[in-house]
């Protein structure tokens, strides 16, 4: 504790306390320890954005240190992106402004996201936090992933989920995939022949098993996506681009939907209203399609150089446990009898 000491001044009035300041300095010396503390405290609770800025229109562009660069490039990109998006749909970007936050790595999607994202995912859309977060470190790898690409795939989950609100669910995942795909027009996954694999081999997916929800296993997600999107491109192609425009329009607003029905069949009812048949007419003659058009197996290995390279490598290590196999036979063939002796 501090000791108080009255002293006397020379004219005889007292004077202030007088305090020993010796017990004070290790106090003192501690100072810049504490705050130095405090210090690393505070930086260790904020962010690690290194930057941001606001577009025109008002959206907001955050990035990690170090992502300046891509965090521009979305700022730049972004209003053509949104016309592009605006053009496929076939309505203007509803609402106000929206965020797109540029991170790397697994840990900081995930934690902008607050959300279990697969490792493979290159983007993610919020649609009812008007968020879109970019992993830096899955997109512009190859030429089949661009950063652009990513960011039109999830504006236009974005433009959906404000466009249909409530009702955004009711189109089916794979459609709203697919038809991220197929504007967005790069590859989520991986690039290949896996569609045409599927379709030869009989190992395409059921619809059904991804209406609601999506693969966590890359390679299936791959396959969802393709089919998904190749569906969306029939169909386009098939009916035109203003037949699906206004399937997604009715949807949106409940047009010519029975209200007693159950909601995943909504998409079904303006399907039929819209084209005289049912989804799973369409969604039939579509692997029909695909299943006359995938090339041979024998092609398909030009095509896919990874499932190439695994096909060789079987075929390479089944040869050798043959041939070992025999050799080992030949050998213990050649083995001489000893005939046992009592």
């Amino acid at each position: 504790m501090l000791r108080g000491v009255v002293i006397e001044c020379e004219d005889g009035w007292p004077c202030w306390p007088v305090y020993d300041a010796a017990p004070l300095e290790p106090c003192v010396r501690l100072i810049p320890l504490l705050l130095a503390s405090l210090i690393l405290v505070l930086l260790a609770a904020v962010p690690a954005l290194a930057g941001e800025a606001t577009t025109a229109a008002g959206h907001r562009v955050r990035w990690d240190a170090g992502l300046e660069r891509v965090g521009q490039r979305v700022v730049a990109v972004l209003p053509e992106v949104r016309a592009q998006v605006e053009e496929a749909l076939g309505f203007p970007f509803p609402g106000g402004a929206a965020e797109i936050v540029v991170v790397r790595g697994h840990a900081r999607i995930r934690e902008e996201t607050g959300a279990g994202i697969p490792d493979w995912a290159a983007g993610v859309c919020q649609g009812h936090r008007s968020l879109i977060v970019l992993r830096a470190d899955r997109v512009d790898q190859s030429p089949l992933n661009p950063m652009v690409s990513t960011l039109r795939h999830e504006w236009v989950h974005l433009a959906w989920s404000r466009r249909a609100g409530l009702r955004a669910r009711t189109l089916p995942r794979w459609v709203e995939e697919g038809l991220a795909e197929e504007i967005g027009g790069g590859v989520s996954v991986e690039a290949g022949a896996q569609l045409d694999f599927a379709a030869r081999f009989g190992w395409l997916l059921d619809f059904e098993a991804i209406t609601t929800d999506w693969p966590r296993e890359a390679a299936r997600a791959s396959l969802a996506y393709k089919q998904g999107r190749s569906f969306v491109r029939f169909f386009r192609q098939d009916r035109g681009p203003a037949v699906f425009r206004e399937l997604l329009a009715d949807l949106a607003d409940g047009k010519g939907i029975d209200p007693n029905r159950k909601p995943d069949t909504q998409f079904d009812q303006v399907v039929f209203a819209r084209t005289g048949s049912p989804l799973n007419y369409w969604t039939a003659v579509w692997k029909t399609d695909v299943e006359e058009k995938a090339d041979p197996w024998f092609h398909l290995l030009w095509r896919d150089f990874t499932g190439t390279i695994f096909i060789a490598i079987s075929l390479v290590g089944l040869f050798a446990f043959y041939f070992m196999h025999r050799r080992r036979q030949r050998q213990i063939a050649e083995l001489p009898d000893h005939p046992l002796v009592g």
